[in-house]
């Protein structure tokens, strides 16, 4: 099954300048691929939104307005979402899935069926894309029916078969690590929709209590997690820095990621 997403008030153009991307629009694996990596370099993930109380909308003209028009960033729902649809527009076919979060989750848990991922059909065969996991997210597709490690200059990552689940790996020193295993069948909007609500609604989800911004540079990477700023290379070499006072954060998101708070936006942990 494959599920159309609304594409209502998205506009190419815009899009296409918000991620710096002048080629082309044409459904191929080059063009997706190239796409992507400009997406995450240029759109950062965060869930500052969820932390201040506000509600997240997936509907295209709101993830267009907070994303494309105001250059904030988004968590997977908003990401995939916009991603989909700018994708479906150029001609891809496209289908969004759900993920249960395996990454740095006990071996015994049961996660929630809560992160957007997006089946992308090319002319090498389905691809796995996903510009909206955050701190090991993907920085190009990966082929979903091929199962030997991929990405060997970067982060190297797999899909491998586990029950009935597909699960996306990376590679960690020698070990491999689980990110989110998923069944790779389509998913209706309104599923869609409840892992929205839950991400943003439920006092367990993690986006409810866990400070994450992140986004991809060529170097590397750029997290914030909680009160920690961490800048990491391709080789897995990381920089730690305290993040002290809410004056800090503040700085460093303007800085290092262009995005501005409200003065008054008083964010856990640093709110009083």
């Amino acid at each position: 099954m494959t599920t159309r997403l609304p594409q209502t008030g998205l506009d190419l153009s815009l899009y296409f300048s918000r991620i710096g991307y002048d080629g082309n629009a044409k459904p191929t694996l080059a063009c997706l691929k190239q796409l992507h990596r400009l997406h995450e370099q240029n759109i950062p993930f965060e869930n500052l939104d969820v932390l201040l109380g506000k509600q997240i909308s997936i509907e295209i003209p709101s993830i267009f307005e907070k994303l494309v028009t105001q250059k904030r960033g988004g968590y997977c729902f908003e990401q995939n979402t916009l991603f989909a649809a700018v994708l479906t527009a150029i001609g891809f076919e496209v289908s969004p899935m759900l993920a249960r979060v395996r990454w740095m989750a006990p071996a015994d848990a049961v996660t929630p069926l809560s992160h957007m991922i997006l089946r992308v059909e090319t002319e090498h065969g389905p691809q796995l894309a996903d510009v909206g996991f955050g701190g090991v997210g993907l920085v190009e597709p990966i082929a979903l029916d091929h199962r030997a490690p991929q990405h060997l200059d970067f982060e190297p990552r797999r899909i491998v078969h586990r029950d009935k689940h597909l699960v996306h790996q990376i590679k960690l020193g020698e070990e491999w690590a689980d990110v989110y295993q998923f069944i790779p069948e389509a998913v209706a909007p309104i599923d869609l929709d409840i892992g929205n609500w839950f991400s943003f609604t439920h006092p367990k989800a993690r986006f409810r209590n866990s400070l994450l911004v992140a986004q991809l540079k060529e170097t590397g990477r750029i997290i914030i997690a909680d009160t920690e700023f961490i800048e990491r290379d391709w080789r897995g070499n990381a920089t730690r820095t305290q993040i002290k006072s809410q004056a800090e954060l503040q700085s460093i998101l303007s800085e290092q990621y262009r995005l501005q708070l409200p003065e008054d936006a008083k964010l856990r942990p640093f709110a009083s």
